[in-house]
């Protein structure tokens, strides 16, 4: 489960690592190391070769489960678990026997254990304690709804994983017989009811974390158990030392928290974890931030151009640019005096400031490089200047952002976690974590990062803006305007925030909103190449194409980007100027070689343009980067979808709907990938099945500028089974949309 090899031990401190296993395979699992042992016992490090990926292995050692009644009890508790969704518990895959031994598999996941950084580093602040057990008790909250108790709460099994997650482990012991009386190894964290016999409950496991927190800011247990009796153990918890006589300096609030959660008379806990997550959130001078309510999105709806090649919607440099104000800067340091940040010298700060100021203005590459080369100067002079690490991260996260270059992803994660330990209480660490886990799918762990950051600074636009990017990675869309709006509202004067909301509204097929917002970001920032170009597209779409020629022309003359000049090349299409459109697609390749959609619009202007051969040359060097490109994202529909095309476009029709069927299976109600499916049927002449996925797209918000004016859906377009579909499925959107908002 982790490189750290402390899940789960009777002591709290590490063994070695990666002792060899006594065994090599147990069932179809090839045993790599153990990494840990306990009561139960062993984990292993361990190959599935199923899912072609390591993972943990628990095996429970020999006699532990008696009977088929004991392990069908085990099944169903996994099974509970399994349902259990939550980004602060480790998820559990699979339960299974084999050699007489039960065992069960988790994600393998890389840090450290709770145990193993207080005795490595000492006592956490009470801040930093707060926050990690306000994790655990929002995850054993969701352990309890689910009618499951954890029994083991204790610092072995609380991980801080790679990046700063806490999680929740040890799951799919508690339905043992001996998990019931056993308590070897836990006595530390045991509630005193249960040494007079009684069983386990949400009480009991609100007691342990009790104990977990006293633990964090002590680096001792209240009471140490060691191998007393019942009754030794029930006097010596009752004459225990307060907190408040190791740490006198924390604050009443968390002293007050850890005290009711350790309360002799289990009536008088908090009644539930959430209820103690919400005394942590209180003792961190917050609220629990709630999470809104999940609204029915409108269809994604992404930017395209004509004849069956995408405009690609360009990278939003601007919309990446997260960058603190020098208002937030000075905020956050006046937060953290008394830390290393606190005596940066005044130059050092300017120094700061300014590299800062230039990821604010990230719509250009050279500033992104520039603010790296500033913060790692003032990291030169004061490597304890927690905010220059931060935005050292930030910085590096941007520049993998424009270059795909996996190194600068992990040096952006290892700067924020170094930002975090140094002082895990400002935003902008949590901010660029956010980030990171929703472009990376994880919903979860970047919603519970946003809303860190969102607690500690409630008047952050940058928090809200990544607020809006997870709600918009979630599909979201209206929770992400509505962050977006917060966002403008916080800092009326920065254009990030109108441009990111006008993204959101062009993705919801709101043009004439997603026109007005652009134009405020190009108003508020003359020099932003990307803010022109997002309003060259949305004018496109509106039909304005000689106001969207010149907004793409002043963008590519501030700065070229390779989808600045595939937008004009759509305009020269849809005007007919087909050798002009293949000049322009010609200035993209010159600027990115090796970008497939590049290469696809060459081919289709040269096609229309007359010119078969080079067409068919083009084609076949899009598809050739395409598919290489496929090889690391198999299953991106926007690729296979576009792989069809391209094949159906040099006549290889059988190889064309091997994509295009995967495409569709793989999408979900997305207008794009519909459309450009329907374009494909089109092309290899089967319109009864191009008739309704065109017809759905265009209800859906599909824009009807392409449409139009595309000489290969002519036909289609005048053909009345295509107007009756078309009809049908606006009314059936509308009734859709009617459920939606009701």
């Amino acid at each position: 489960m982790q490189d750290d090899p402390t899940l789960p031990l009777n002591h709290e401190q590490p063994e070695p690592p990666d002792v060899p296993p006594a065994c090599e395979v147990w069932g179809s699992f090839k045993l790599l190391a153990r990494v840990g042992h306990g009561s139960f016992g062993e984990v292993y490090r361990a190959w599935d070769p199923q899912l072609e990926r390591e993972v943990a292995l628990k095996l429970l050692l020999p006699g532990s489960v008696g009977g088929d009644e004991e392990y069908r009890a085990m099944l169903r508790e996994a099974r509970a678990l399994a349902a259990v969704q939550h980004p602060n518990i480790v998820h559990v895959y699979g339960i299974d026997r084999h050699d007489g031994r039960v065992g069960f598999w988790t994600d393998f996941v890389r840090g450290k254990t709770l145990s193993v950084i207080v005795f490595s580093q000492g006592p956490f602040g009470h801040r930093e304690a707060a926050l990690i057990g306000l994790d655990v008790a929002k995850a054993l909250s969701a352990v309890h709804r689910a009618g499951i108790l954890h029994r083991d709460i204790k610092a072995e099994n609380v991980m801080r994983e790679e990046g700063g997650r806490i999680l929740l482990m040890d799951f799919g012991l508690s339905t043992l017989p001996q998990r019931q009386t056993d308590v070897s190894g836990t006595l530390n964290y045991m509630a005193p009811e249960l040494f007079s016999g009684g069983l386990a409950t949400v009480a009991t496991d609100i007691y342990a974390l009790g104990v977990l927190l006293f633990y964090l800011v002590s680096g001792e247990h209240p009471v140490n158990l060691g191998r007393l009796t019942a009754r030794e153990g029930a006097a010596a918890i009752a004459s225990r030392r307060p907190l408040m006589d190791l740490r006198p300096d924390l604050s009443e609030s968390f002293l007050r928290t850890v005290s009711v959660a350790l309360e002799i008379d289990p009536a008088k806990r908090f009644a539930s974890a959430g209820q103690l997550a919400e005394a942590l959130a209180e003792s961190l001078g917050t609220a629990l931030p709630a999470e809104p309510a999940k609204l029915a999105a409108p269809p994604k709806v992404t930017r395209k151009t004509a004849l069956g090649v995408g405009i690609a919607a360009l990278v939003l440099l601007v919309m990446a640019g997260f960058a603190m104000s020098s208002e937030g800067v000075r905020h956050w340091l006046r937060a953290a005096e008394g830390s290393a940040t606190a005596g940066v010298s005044t130059s050092k700060y300017d120094q700061f400031l300014k590299a800062q100021g230039l990821l604010q203005h990230s719509y250009k590459e050279a500033n992104i490089a520039a603010a790296v080369s500033g913060f790692q100067e003032v990291l030169k002079a004061d490597p304890n200047f927690v905010l220059a690490e931060a935005g050292l991260g930030q910085a590096y996260f941007l520049q993998y952002r424009n270059s795909g270059d996996m190194k600068l992803l992990d040096m952006a994660k290892q700067a924020t976690a170094k930002a975090l330990q140094v002082d895990s209480n400002l935003a902008p660490p949590y901010i660029t974590m956010a980030r990171m886990a929703a472009m990376e799918g994880q919903t979860p762990l970047a919603m519970q990062q946003v809303q860190k950051a969102i607690a500690l600074d409630p008047h952050s636009a940058e928090a809200y803006a990544a607020l809006a990017e997870v709600y918009e990675t979630d599909g979201r869309t209206n929770d992400a305007l509505a962050a977006a709006q917060r966002a403008i509202d916080l800092a009326p004067d920065d254009s990030r925030w109108p441009v990111r909301l006008g993204d959101y509204e062009f993705k919801a097929g709101n043009l004439k909103e997603a026109a007005a917002q652009f134009q405020r970001g190009v108003d508020l920032s003359k020099d932003n190449p990307v803010a022109f170009y997002d309003l060259g597209v949305v004018n496109t779409q509106l039909g304005k194409l000689t106001g969207a020629e010149a907004n793409l022309r002043e963008s590519a003359k501030l700065e070229p980007y390779v989808d600045t000049y595939a937008a004009l090349g759509s305009i020269a299409e849809i005007e007919g100027k087909f050798d002009d459109a293949a000049a322009l697609y010609q200035k993209a390749i010159a600027l990115d070689s090796d970008n497939y959609q590049a290469w696809g619009n060459l081919g289709s202007a040269y096609l229309w343009g007359g010119r078969r051969e080079e067409s068919m040359q083009a084609y076949r060097r899009g598809i050739e980067l395409a598919q290489a490109q496929q090889a690391k994202s198999p299953n991106d529909p926007q690729l296979l979808v576009q792989l069809g095309d391209y094949y159906a476009s040099i006549g290889q029709g059988e190889r064309s709907l091997v994509f295009v069927r995967k495409a569709l299976a793989l999408s979900s109600d997305d207008p794009n990938i519909d459309y450009r499916a329907g374009e494909t049927y089109e092309i290899l002449g089967q319109r009864a099945k191009a008739i309704p996925l065109i017809a759905t797209a265009l209800a859906q918000g599909y824009h009807a500028t392409e449409f139009q004016r595309s000489p290969e859906l002519a036909s289609l377009r005048a053909d009345p089974a295509f107007q009756s579909a078309l009809n049908k499925a606006k009314r059936e959107n509308a009734v859709d949309s009617a459920k939606k908002l009701n």
